[in-house]
């Protein structure tokens, strides 16, 4: 028997339950290999990338991004002609 109160018990296993969880988080990224992409964008940048994600019904903007560079990656491999049509259109 321990000298745990039923709220240093609840206390316990909650923080337990947490660091479970922050493991599971973890051994997930890691698996997928996963990194973190930081970096600085303008109001313009803000206002396309809002315009992506609103006009794809993405919830997040993270989503955007990822589904964004894989079509774009798709289309890179897969009509190389549009790819550049679309790079340099964005040039200009």
């Amino acid at each position: 028997m321990t000298d745990e109160t039923p709220k240093q018990r609840q206390t316990r296993l909650a923080r337990e339950r947490k660091r479970a969880q922050r493991k599971r988080d973890s051994d997930k990224r890691l698996a997928m290999g996963a990194s973190k992409l930081k970096m600085e964008i303008y109001s313009g940048t803000q206002n396309e990338l809002e315009q992506i994600r609103t006009a794809g019904k993405f919830d997040e903007t993270e989503h955007a991004l990822t589904m964004t560079i894989h079509g774009v990656a798709a289309l890179s491999r897969n009509d190389p002609t549009a790819f550049q049509a679309l790079i340099k259109g964005a040039r200009q």
